[in-house]
């Protein structure tokens, strides 16, 4: 839609740049107060986002990269424009997972507990950041006659590989689920089971939901990883059968300790 918003003198203000930022610090925000509303220090958000935010990021490229190689082998020049849009979602979380339970840590916050503050960051700085890739144009979706349906601008990535042709607004629609997810976390939190349930349930539903999203979507040969007919099982889609398989260990695991913890804690 509007790839550039607008330029100061010669410089021009993207449109996935300027929502990635505004993600970025609505999520930083959110977490800073939950932080407080608990009693812990909410500066330890801000080394938390700019350690996190570096390395998901680079992650996320590393994952976008990989899969699309062949383009990127003959124009390596090109990995590093990330403001152009090209972030693989799964790369970002997975690396940024790492780092950030690993910092937790070490700053003496008690992992899980530390990682169900934060999710609700990550749910909205995805729902943000999903409409710096509709205006970008990227991460589209197929052709479609849906009321709703848009055309992307020649100029967008959606608008080069599919001129004048309606397509699912995909994600307009990845967007809504990650803040319908935001709010089911919130929704859940006075009552969830154990430390760590809200983190695992947001990859359990993130996951859940590259099944419905992805068959609407438009992908390149190299990102479907195998077809059976009629049928295709994406790369983001094989990667949540993985991570919906590894929360749901996760839970077991961390209500069985938690079950173990009140039975040793209760008077004989």
């Amino acid at each position: 839609m509007r790839p550039v918003l607008f330029t100061l003198g010669s410089l021009p203000v993207r449109s996935y740049g300027l929502m990635m930022a505004l993600a970025f610090l609505v999520g930083i925000w959110i977490a800073r107060r939950r932080f407080r509303s608990r009693g812990l220090d909410p500066d330890i958000v801000i080394d938390f986002a700019v350690l996190v935010i570096l390395t998901s990021v680079a992650g996320a490229r590393a994952a976008y990269v990989m899969v699309r190689w062949d383009y990127f082998r003959e124009a390596p020049l090109a990995i590093f424009r990330i403001w152009e849009g090209g972030l693989a979602l799964y790369g970002g979380i997975i690396v940024g997972v790492i780092v950030g339970l690993t910092f937790l840590a070490r700053r003496g916050i008690h992992i899980w507990r530390g990682a169900d503050l934060m999710v609700p960051s990550v749910a909205m700085g995805i729902a943000i950041g999903r409409i710096g890739c509709f205006l970008n144009g990227c991460c589209f979706g197929e052709p479609c006659d849906l009321p709703w349906a848009v055309t992307f601008r020649p100029g967008s990535i959606a608008g080069q590989e599919f001129a004048g042709v309606h397509l699912h607004p995909t994600q307009v629609y990845e967007s809504l689920i990650a803040l319908g997810i935001f709010f089911v976390l919130l929704a859940v939190e006075r009552r969830k089971p154990f430390e760590g349930f809200l983190f695992w349930l947001f990859v359990a539903l993130l996951a859940i939901s590259r099944f419905f999203i992805d068959p609407l979507r438009h992908y390149g040969t190299e990102s479907i990883l195998l077809r059976a007919g009629g049928l295709e099982l994406t790369n983001n889609q094989a990667m949540g059968v993985g991570l919906l398989m590894l929360a749901f260990l996760a839970m077991v695991h961390l209500a069985r300790r938690s079950g173990q913890r009140e039975k040793s804690a209760a008077p004989s």
